[in-house]
């Protein structure tokens, strides 16, 4: 449609081009009628074709910036958009008296018009930077915190509106989420964008056994959600074309909801966070309730099986964390007492050194 417009843009220009040049060639008082319409005639054709021709150059350059342009305001938050806008308008109102004084200065035309116009735009684009930059200070001013107050001796809090919270593909294939929700442990409502179900259905379609297992469980999860009555869950729509990839659309979404993203993905979870994007990480949340246990502390546990290193014995906890017992290698299938000797925080979860007590080394040693 723009190259269409733009065509008939420069169609119409030239054939008015024509019509002045044919009036300056052709003066009513030197040539009659007839002269006159062959040159105007001859000169809109010469200049309307001409026209056409430059008109599809132009339109389809002036396409090709439509595009990015589009591109560009499709990729910012709406809050940057609007805020933006709001800053040309006032930038336009507060500069409009500026470029009318200036231009009543005696100076030469072009000269007063050039410096008028420069220092016109130069207010536009101050006025669009300090009100951009002014936008998270302006909506936490219109935004309602969670403020709590004493008003005659009573405590009331106003209205408190959770946080919606998106999930992603690994954080449902994961299952954890569903049971987090079940206890009513999340609050606001839980996003699932229609483009992480594709991508849990094309999983479930795949040829190789494992990616197939993995989106049928997801699936099976969804279902899950969905029936929890404890958690609003909402499916969605939005979808953002020109982005690639499951990651930066949640990234987008999650800017444009102001919303957390719920995920185990480790490289989602760095860039949502370079993004400014909240992040809530099931793996971390799993290790912040672990159980508590300090160096010195006794406790009794299984040796489930042989350790990678000479003479331990590996066991758990009901929660998953592993102990390692020291000279523990022989005692598999059997319930030790043992005494904490530390621990090792890494990016899988928590390891607990521990050394057997007195009275298991009498009982189980001297007894073999």
């Amino acid at each position: 449609m723009i190259i269409v417009l733009t065509r008939a843009f420069f169609i119409l220009l030239g054939i008015l081009f024509g019509h002045q040049l044919s009036i300056y060639l052709y003066p009513s008082h030197l040539t009659n009628i007839v002269q006159f319409w062959i040159g105007f005639i001859s000169l809109s054709l010469i200049f309307g074709i001409t026209g056409l021709i430059l008109g599809g150059y132009v339109g389809k350059y002036l396409k090709y910036l439509q595009g990015k342009v589009e591109d560009f305001i499709g990729r910012m938050p709406i809050p940057d958009l609007i805020f933006s806008i709001i800053g040309i308008l006032l930038g336009i109102v507060i500069g409009a008296p500026a470029y009318l004084g200036l231009s009543k200065i005696q100076l030469p035309s072009i000269i007063g018009t050039t410096i008028s116009m420069f220092v016109y735009l130069l207010i536009i684009l101050f006025t669009t930077r300090i009100v951009y930059r002014s936008k998270d200070r302006i909506l936490n001013l219109i935004r309602k915190k969670d403020k709590i107050y004493v008003e005659k001796g009573a405590i009331s809090q106003e209205k408190y509106t959770a946080k919606a919270k998106i999930l992603d593909t690994s954080s449902i294939i994961d299952g954890r989420i569903y049971h987090i929700c079940s206890t009513g442990f999340i609050e606001g409502a839980i996003i699932i964008p229609n483009f992480v179900i594709e991508e849990l259905q094309k999983l479930a379609d795949s040829s190789e056994d494992l990616k197939r297992k993995r989106g049928r469980i997801g699936l099976d999860m969804l279902h899950k959600l969905r029936e929890e009555k404890k958690v609003e869950v909402k499916i969605i729509d939005t979808d953002f074309p020109n982005l690639e990839g499951v990651d930066s659309k949640l990234v987008q979404l999650a800017k444009e909801l102001k919303s957390a993203i719920i995920t185990n993905d480790y490289n989602l979870n760095k860039v949502a966070r370079l993004k400014r994007v909240e992040v809530l990480n099931v793996n971390e949340l799993s290790n912040a309730v672990k159980q508590i246990i300090l160096p010195g502390e006794k406790i009794t546990v299984q040796v489930i099986k042989e350790g990678k290193e000479e003479d331990q014995g590996i066991a758990y906890l009901d929660d998953g964390t592993m102990i390692v017992v020291e000279n523990g290698k022989k005692l598999v299938g059997e319930t030790v007492n043992v005494e904490v000797k530390g621990f090792l925080q890494t990016p899988a979860g928590r390891m607990i050194f521990t050394k057997l007590l007195k009275e298991n080394q009498k009982r189980f040693f001297n007894k073999r």
